[in-house]
């Protein structure tokens, strides 16, 4: 019992890790910040955030691997959990949220002379990434958009950078009640176990 005890105690101690959080996005281009910053006492868990709108920012800011994002149309999977991961280190921060993505569809044939692959988007879609360094827990979302050629682009630029940032949002809200029910499980099953060691040593 004092074995389990202790393994519990040890969980206990990693869930009580101060939940601070910072960002880094790129189709969102700061909305994910502020959304974030809006929540109540923002200013005790928010340490920062940035944009790495180009491809380039993300790598000499982010130190992104630049050339498989640009063999997988540059917003995917790898380099949204890159841009997570970054951001916990560069802000200190326990959890790390990224975003990347098309706000527009977009063709581009290749240009050697100017260093661009070929890109294709029919659909706009976007990632968001949340990371929790603490854990390495990661959990990645997709969405996908419908285009609207009857929309200007300034508008559905801002719908689905609105989209994406509430679901972050969203995403970091939930992730957090998880995190807490489970830091107080937790601190609930220590003071049982220790109860029990308790009877043990009295008897």
């Amino acid at each position: 019992m004092f074995g389990l005890a202790k393994y519990i105690w040890a969980e206990s101690k990693d869930a009580k890790k101060p939940f601070t959080v910072s960002v880094a996005e790129s189709v969102t281009a700061g909305a994910l910040t502020n959304t974030i910053s809006s929540e109540p006492g923002a200013s005790k868990f928010f340490l920062g955030g940035i944009t790495t709108y180009s491809i380039q920012s993300k790598k000499d800011i982010l130190s992104i691997d630049i050339e498989y994002a640009e063999k997988n149309n540059f917003a995917n999977v790898f380099t949204t959990s890159e841009m997570a991961r970054a951001a916990c280190k560069m802000f200190g921060s326990r959890i790390g949220m990224s975003t990347t993505g098309y706000s527009l569809p977009i063709k581009r044939d290749e240009d050697k002379e100017l260093g661009l692959c070929a890109l294709n988007v029919e659909h706009p879609y976007a990632y968001i990434c949340l990371y929790d360094s603490a854990t390495d827990h990661e959990m990645i979302k997709k969405i996908t958009f419908t285009y609207n050629p009857k929309s200007s682009d300034r508008v559905q630029r801002a719908s689905v950078q609105t989209r994406v940032a509430l679901e972050g949002r969203e995403m970091y809200i939930t992730y957090k009640e998880s995190v807490d029910k489970r830091s107080d499980e937790t601190a609930a099953a220590v003071v049982a176990a220790a109860a029990d060691i308790s009877g043990i040593n009295t008897e």
